[in-house]
């Protein structure tokens, strides 16, 4: 059993590629204490994931979801519409739109559910988070919106992404690190989050380089740490 159990859908379809850093600095840094299950364009390998998943006690999810799903592996244009014997055969039009819901959150019964996706926070009679700790997760921690992709009329540039995206990497992996190595609680590990997120917002307040737009930047860290939620035990301890 490792410490941290990740779970990474492969999606070439969108920008989850970053995500990737995460895995490769932990897995140097770790060892055997972190392992990541990237999940390939089947149902198959979908399934085998919650099957050798039930043994490990903390679960980070790292991908696309919502508020009442987590995606699970998407090919490059699997977000077309193809006829669905197209899609099985094909792994280029593979699409799991809907991999983790209420309707299979008790699979990690007895588990931490560590859910680094968008509105995963969300705390509403279908919301994950909630239906998680019905169905016997013990621990469950949500994330509100993380612009990873630029968005046409929305104000947040595509190199302020680059600079976001870049310090909530730097924040999770020393997060996730200190907290696996320390043995720490779910809530240890989300009052780090939050405080080396507000140590990256003074350096970038402090810092005399000229960071265009550096105002969106620092407003959507903001978000980005004071949006997440506990559900159920938040001192249950990762390990």
């Amino acid at each position: 059993m490792s410490k941290i159990f990740a779970i990474y859908p492969i999606d070439k379809s969108t920008s989850t590629k970053f995500l990737n850093r995460i895995n490769t600095f932990e897995k140097r840094n770790l060892g055997s204490d972190w392992h990541c299950y990237k999940i390939h364009f089947s149902d198959e390998d979908h399934e085998e994931c919650l099957r050798i998943s039930k043994d490990e006690r903390f679960i980070f999810y790292m991908g696309h979801g919502g508020e009442t799903k987590l995606c699970g592996a998407c090919g490059k244009y699997g977000e077309m519409s193809v006829d669905a014997i197209a899609k099985k055969e094909n792994p280029e039009f593979y699409i799991k739109d809907e991999f983790i819901n209420g309707g299979n959150i008790s699979e990690f019964k007895n588990q931490i559910f560590f859910c680094f996706s968008c509105n995963s926070n969300r705390n509403t009679p279908k919301s994950l988070g909630r239906l998680a700790i019905q169905s016997g997760v013990l621990s469950f921690v949500g994330f509100g919106d993380i612009p990873t992709d630029y968005i046409e009329g929305v104000a947040f540039s595509k190199k302020s992404i680059a600079v976001y995206k870049g310090l909530i990497l730097k924040i999770m992996k020393l997060a996730l690190l200190i907290t696996a190595k320390n043995n720490g609680s779910v809530y240890s590990l989300v009052r780090l989050i939050q405080i080396l997120t507000t140590k990256e917002i003074q350096n970038l307040l402090l810092s005399k380089d000229a960071i265009r737009h550096k105002k969106s930047i620092v407003d959507q860290l903001l978000s980005f740490k004071n949006d997440i939620r506990i559900f159920g035990d938040r001192y249950v301890k990762i390990c």
